[in-house]
């Protein structure tokens, strides 16, 4: 009984609801009823304003995503191509600096008259304080220990120990390197020994004749130990010493062993 009395008000409810929906409806379109709709609208307008304003700043706010993260792609683009450009400009750079090499070389081997074996430098000596390297030519190649090695630009040392097929040169940096040189403008005679920052040479005094910055120094061949005129470096600085009976000069080296990447070693000169 209970049951049917409240599914009696429910329908009933519903069908004041439904009532009450289609006069409001009706009443909506009477003219009388024009100044409602139009105070609803002016109502409503600051809302549809603001919803509008909102939309349009959030389509601001996609579009500035959007645009950075084509700049953020457009910027990764351009660093992998000027990273590319470097890296084929040191290259170029590299290429170009072993070919300068291999025509010095070339054309000392043109010039020298001595018999010559090329060699590649493979690495480094184990003791970086003797300042040695490897090369890839040993005995099979006709590479002895005591022979004179240089590069296209001058001395670079000579052969401390060879293998079948690889050798290690002592270089003139090694501190226990010693050449005996002259000047080619004074003609001073003196000895240029190793070391670690420059190579050292001591010029003993000779009456009316001095060095000067700039003038270059080549070996000797006194001593039999190097050929002679084999370029060995300029002048760089020198130090006349009025108390001493010889001066000191700085020798700026025509090879730097970490630049070196290409050697020749004199097979027919025999050190005495």
């Amino acid at each position: 009984m209970y049951g049917a009395k409240s599914s009696s008000r429910s329908t009933g409810l519903f069908f004041v609801l439904c009532a009450l929906m289609l006069l409001l409806a009706m009443l909506s379109q009477q003219v009388w009823a024009t100044g409602a709709r139009g105070a609803a609208r002016s109502a409503l307008a600051p809302l549809e304003q603001t919803m509008t304003s909102a939309a349009a700043q959030v389509d601001r706010v996609v579009s500035i995503f959007g645009d950075v993260s084509a700049l953020h792609a457009e910027n990764a683009k351009l660093r992998a191509a000027d990273e590319q450009q470097r890296r084929q400009i040191v290259e170029l750079q590299a290429a170009a600096k072993e070919n300068a090499h291999l025509r010095q070389a070339l054309d000392f081997q043109k010039s020298s008259g001595h018999r010559l074996v090329a060699a590649d430098v493979i690495g480094a000596g184990p003791d970086e304080l003797t300042r040695t390297m490897e090369i890839d030519r040993g005995t099979a190649d006709g590479v002895k220990p005591g022979m004179v090695v240089v590069t296209g630009a001058g001395l670079l040392g000579r052969v401390r120990e060879a293998g079948p097929h690889a050798a290690n040169v002592q270089t003139l940096a090694d501190p226990q390197s010693r050449v005996n040189v002259y000047l080619s403008k004074s003609g001073l005679q003196g000895t240029v020994a190793g070391g670690q920052a420059s190579l050292a040479l001591d010029l003993p005094h000779a009456i009316g004749v001095t060095a000067s910055n700039g003038d270059w120094v080549l070996t000797s061949g006194v001593g039999g130990s190097y050929p002679r005129g084999l370029v060995v470096g300029e002048i760089a600085t020198i130090a006349h010493r009025d108390t001493s009976t010889s001066d000191l000069a700085e020798v700026a080296w025509v090879n730097e062993p970490a630049n070196v990447s290409f050697v020749l070693v004199i097979t027919d000169f025999t050190p005495s």
